[in-house]
């Protein structure tokens, strides 16, 4: 801000959709707070391991990563790290670059079976086709093994070439070059570096980092600021929540907000991990992610994902990975406060893999699996493939369909996509948090606008979703305040 003037709007968090916020609506004159509770990045100065190629040295950039945020992927399974981007750009600052769009059928399912009026498909592609961060096209070239030998296997067994971010449908089978966000020259390109730098060049824009948000000031049903950790009050007229589906809904709770559905319908893609150990190593100073492909399980189209990963970082790069994924799920599970203190990150337990159905999906992706890693392509670049950490081998698995279950409910994983837990919907169902403006129901000048709106993960990279949602809630914020 150029005076001490409240802000018209503050914006909580300066990821994919802060970002995309604090530039459309600064654009019409509206004063803009981004509070980011994360490390900045200078305009011309991003830290080399995020401009470059691997996510894994993003992921190492101090700051960028909630340090102690810690999560259960499936019941019975040990609390471990979650890797949630933190700071200017967010987790667009840290991911694999890869951007989707997702299924028709995923949008039209949220108008039809959620009540989000406005939000089918053919109400959110023009929003897609707005997003101004430049899909490039991955190079499967002679410095990717696994992504490479997968894309040659897949297209020996018949299936079609990759369609790039647009919907599969049913036709079946896809593959080929990952489109991700870089420039031509092999850039990364963040949410940051577009919006944001946009946006803090106009007067009545600032942003400020390394401030942890507490919660929302509410003065007789409306939202009048927040309150950081520090005590600090800092009013304004409007509040955007933008702090992704983890601390987003934490803040809503913390400030006392009495919606039944805050924190409940966490939402992942359960990822199923196979090791390749490599007959030659992969350059580490390389794309880690060249290659993507999408299939159904016979049960819904376009419901499965192999990800393939050419190696896994410094002092891992004689491994890589073929990620077997589910895109459509059903398991549901929940985000609660470990306490009061905003310093301390809730606890948060994804339940993955408790409806059957997930199980019987993700089975079919690892029957595909293993089969294509028995392909010429596969086994020229692979030494022996593992189930785990301790080397056990992928024939061990076996093909019952019991066993592979149990082994998936150990190792599952998840693809950081965590969404649903500030679910957008009809406002007169009990666990609708926010209606299809966003606005928090049962608090005025209150919004979120993040991955937590979402009522149903989308088949994709939540990346691009997130941005499209802030596109629209941006464009139709002038009708609907």
């Amino acid at each position: 801000m150029s005076d001490s003037r409240r802000p018209d709007v503050i914006v909580v968090g300066a990821g994919s959709a802060g970002c995309v916020l604090a530039d459309r609506l600064s654009s019409r004159g509206l004063s803009i707070l981004v509070l980011e509770a994360g490390p900045d990045i200078a305009v011309g100065e991003t830290p080399a391991g995020i401009d470059g190629h691997s996510f894994f040295a993003a992921l190492e950039e101090p700051g960028r990563r909630w340090p102690d945020l810690l999560a259960q992927r499936v019941v019975g399974q040990e609390r471990r790290e979650y890797g949630r981007g933190r700071g200017v750009g967010g987790s667009s600052a840290v991911n694999a670059m890869i951007g989707l769009w997702g299924e028709v059928e995923d949008y039209d399912s949220w108008e039809r079976d959620f009540g989000c009026v406005g939000w089918s498909w053919r109400d959110v592609e023009p929003y897609f086709r707005r997003i101004e961060i430049p899909l490039t096209q991955a190079d499967v070239g002679a410095s990717s093994r696994v992504g490479a030998a997968l894309f040659e296997a897949c297209r020996t067994e018949g299936w079609l070439w990759h369609r790039g971010p647009y919907p599969l449908g049913a036709v079946g089978s896809d593959v080929g070059p990952a489109m991700l966000t870089r420039t031509p020259d092999g850039h990364r390109v963040s949410a940051a570096d577009v919006y944001l730098n946009r946006a803090r060049q106009r007067p009545h824009v600032q942003v400020v980092c390394d401030v942890l948000v507490d919660h929302i000031a509410i003065e007789n049903g409306r939202a009048v600021g927040v309150v950081l950790a520090d005590g600090t009050l800092i009013e304004s007229a409007e509040v955007v929540v933008a702090a992704g589906a983890i601390h987003s809904p934490a803040i809503l709770l913390r400030s006392k907000i009495e919606r039944p559905g805050i924190g409940q319908g966490l939402q992942d893609h359960p990822s199923a991990p196979l090791t390749i150990a490599l007959k030659e190593n992969c350059s580490i100073d390389e794309l880690a992610v060249t290659t993507l492909a999408r299939f159904t399980s016979g049960f819904e189209p376009a419901d499965l994902q192999l990800l393939p990963i050419d190696h896994l970082g410094h002092g891992n790069d004689g491994y890589g990975l073929l990620s077997v994924a589910l895109m459509l799920t059903r398991s549901r599970g929940q985000i609660t406060l470990a306490s009061q203190d905003p310093h301390v990150d809730p606890t948060v337990d994804f339940n993955l893999l408790s409806d059957e159905r997930d199980i019987a999906a993700l089975t079919v992706g690892v029957e595909v699996a293993r089969h294509l890693l028995d392909s010429p392509a596969l086994q020229r670049i692979a030494s022996e493939v593992f189930i785990d950490d301790v080397g056990t081998p992928l024939s061990a698995l076996g093909d019952n369909a019991h066993e592979i279950a149990a082994w998936l409910k150990s190792r599952t994983g998840d693809y950081v996509h965590a969404a649903g837990t500030c679910a957008m919907g009809d406002p007169r169902q009990e666990q609708t948090v926010v209606d299809t403006s966003g606005r928090v129901i049962g608090v005025a000048s209150l919004r979120v606008c993040d991955a937590s709106i979402f009522p149903m993960l989308p088949r994709a990279n939540t990346h691009f979703p997130v941005m499209m949602a802030a596109e629209l809630i941006a464009d139709r914020w002038q009708v609907t305040t």
